[in-house]
């Protein structure tokens, strides 16, 4: 074995053999470590010790394990935050294909084999550029070793500069690619339903009675019922006989249109776009066109690990959004999904992708990094087409996708436990470098689907708390399958004026989103964020997942348990949002607020109508002005209203200029 050691700004690059991975990522040495050969490695990083083995093929990445050291991140994994004592596994799954997912399920939609380990209240990261089939081991068959499996012998592995977690995530995504900027009305209400709003004018009606309501959407979706057989790039032309009318009525109204694009296309002779793809698709390993089954029926798959099927992929998208004015791409089953229940819903493992440097690996060997490839071909088609922000959003992904898409958790089911679950995977996704990130507010699963026990709650009530628990992911959407409807003009009353009271929040507080998103393209760092973000030095952090920071300046508990709640500030000074109460952590309190919201002292927080401010601080807003509170004056420009928290109370503020 021979390990090639590096060392770059974000950290050392450890290259055990001649690894020549699927993914690259962009790392620039300032210098070379050493080169070292044997039957075995060992070497100190960061305070960690490292050794790498080789056997049959494999290699085992091994790294020590203090007896109080936390771990983070591992992506989309239905854990506790803390990933002490679970063995994961890195391979993308339709995860509610053999049963509906739940807590402990494993593995989900998207693998990100990145981690954050904080011993000493020191953060380091380690990150295992592999799309294969990983298994992680945190400590759980050996108590003091975390222990990550590669199923091929050549790979890169990073250990990454902290000390903090955010400055782990900085350098992470400075080497996987910083996340994308999204438009402003991503970060808005979306509507969508399984399997859609038809026909066309269905679409529109549905719009205006939310519009009507109150609440208009930012964006509405269709799912597979407008296409055609199930061919993607196609209309149902009795259901939607004008879709460009539709958009562009759509447009009007001020409401983006977004569709559904499956990643597999109909084996049909008879069809352009199939015919258009050939020598671009999957092929078996004696060369043959790799036929699978999905939505239409028998279907081939393109081999986006290659350039040329890239840049058809990204031609037929920039002609479909020029055509019909679709605002945003939909990616589903991208895990990839083929639907034989014996493979797991999987591509089979020894199917063949060409990469750009003419190499052919086996699908088992690249199979996380399929959506990173799609959305990146999808995202280069919306730019094609002249979208100067894309939005896309996609069910799978790998390290990297970041800079191309939105995720989202799947076929989720609707239930408390889920909220808590959801609330987990928003946090566990932005300590992976996944800033735009959300689930299926109310749950996706529908009541027809009996593969799992479903006690009773009451769906609007049950809407009621995913709106709490999500008012401030990233993505705020509603889809469902067979559920009741989840408009909020379809709800109780009591039921449907809360949905409002929270997106009425949401939207005050826009600016502040707005700013957040910036930062996150900017940087890396989340938007939403565990405690232990911030707060790497306190234990009990590491045990809360029903609060976030949303941005480093406010504090929320979601008040998704009844109508009171205790919430956990840790150290500083708070306020409340609402009662301008001040208090001092770390400590305990109990909040009967319907939206309990701290502000964190230092924090300037825009909203559409004012500034409020607790303590010195500024924030730049996402259109470059700043606001700032030197403890004297406040430079507000823009705003001519101002909320100054001090001394157990709210009084305005002057904005100076």
């Amino acid at each position: 074995m021979r390990v090639s050691v590096e060392e770059g700004e974000p950290g050392f690059r450890l290259l055990i053999n001649n690894p020549r991975p699927i993914v690259t990522f962009n790392y620039r040495p300032s210098r070379a470590v050493g080169v070292f050969e044997g039957p075995s490695y060992e070497g100190e990083f960061l305070g960690h010790r490292l050794r790498v083995e080789e056997s049959n093929g494999r290699v085992t990445i091994v790294k020590d394990l203090d007896l109080k050291e936390h771990v983070l991140g591992l992506g989309e994994k239905a854990y506790e935050l803390d990933r002490r004592r679970v063995r994961v596994r890195m391979w993308n799954l339709d995860a509610s294909a053999p049963t509906p997912y739940g807590w402990y399920s494993d593995p989900l939609y998207a693998s990100i084999p990145f981690l954050i380990s904080v011993r000493h209240s020191e953060a380091v990261g380690l990150f295992v550029n592999s799309p294969a089939e990983l298994y992680f081991d945190i400590g759980l068959t050996r108590y003091n070793e975390v222990r990550v499996t590669v199923p091929h012998s050549d790979v890169e592995v990073y250990v990454i500069r902290g000390p903090s977690v955010e400055r782990v995530i900085e350098n992470y995504t400075d080497i996987t690619g910083k996340p994308l900027e999204p438009p402003d009305w991503a970060l808005d209400y979306q509507v969508s339903r399984c399997c859609g709003y038809e026909p066309q004018d269905v679409v529109v009606r549905v719009v205006n009675e939310l519009e009507a309501f109150g609440l208009k959407p930012s964006a509405v979706y269709l799912d597979l019922q407008y296409m055609d057989s199930g061919k993607i790039f196609t209309w149902d032309r009795s259901k939607f006989p004008n879709p460009r009318g539709l958009s562009e009525e759509l447009h009007r109204r001020g409401v983006r249109l977004i569709t559904i694009i499956d990643h597999w296309v109909k084996l049909d002779q008879n069809f352009d776009v199939f015919l258009s793809g050939l020598g671009k698709y999957c092929e078996t390993q004696n060369g043959e066109l790799y036929v699978g089954k999905g939505w239409p029926g028998a279907v081939v798959f393109p081999d986006f690990f290659n350039r040329e099927a890239r840049d058809w992929w990204s031609s037929l998208v920039e002609r479909w959004v020029r055509d019909y004015g679709v605002d945003g791409i939909w990616l589903d089953m991208n895990e990839p999904t083929d639907y034989v229940r014996e493979r797991e819903w999987s591509i089979d493992r020894g199917a063949i992708h060409r990469l750009d440097d003419g190499r052919r690996v086996r699908h088992e060997l690249a199979r996380n990094a399929y959506p990173y490839f799609q959305a990146a071909a999808t995202y280069e088609g919306l730019r094609r087409a002249g979208v100067d922000k894309p939005f896309i959003l996609s069910r799978a992904g790998y390290a990297g996708i970041q800079s191309y898409a939105f995720l989202w958790s799947g076929d989720n089911t609707g239930s408390l436990d889920d909220i808590l679950l959801q609330m987990q995977l928003v946090e566990s996704m932005g300590l992976s470098g996944i800033p735009f990130f959300g689930c299926d507010l109310g749950g996706f699963i529908g009541r027809g689907d009996l593969r799992r026990y479903r006690p009773y709650m009451d769906q609007g009530e049950l809407l009621v708390r995913y709106f709490r628990a999500g008012l401030f992911f990233p993505l705020l959407r509603v889809h469902t399958s067979s559920n009741p409807d989840r408009e909020p003009y379809m709800l109780r009353g009591d039921h449907a004026q809360a949905v409002k009271r929270a997106m009425e929040l949401r939207r005050s507080l826009m600016p502040y989103l707005l700013a957040l998103a910036a930062e996150a393209h900017e940087t890396g760092h989340p938007i939403v964020r565990p405690l232990v973000y911030h707060f790497q030095d306190d234990d009990d952090a590491y045990h809360i997942i029903d609060e976030y920071m949303v941005g480093g300046g406010l504090l929320y508990a979601p008040q998704i348990y009844g109508e009171s709640r205790r919430v956990y500030l840790p150290r500083g000074n708070w306020v409340d949002w609402w009662s301008c109460v001040e208090y001092r952590g770390p400590t305990w309190i109990e909040s009967g607020s319907e939206f309990p919201l701290f502000i964190r002292e230092g924090s300037v927080i825009p909203t559409t109508s004012e500034v409020r401010v607790y303590g010195k601080g500024s924030i730049r807003l996402r259109d470059s002005r700043v606001i700032e509170y030197d403890g004297v004056g406040l430079r507000a420009p823009g705003y001519s209203r101002a909320i100054l928290y001090s001394g157990g109370r709210c009084s305005e503020l002057a904005i100076s200029g």
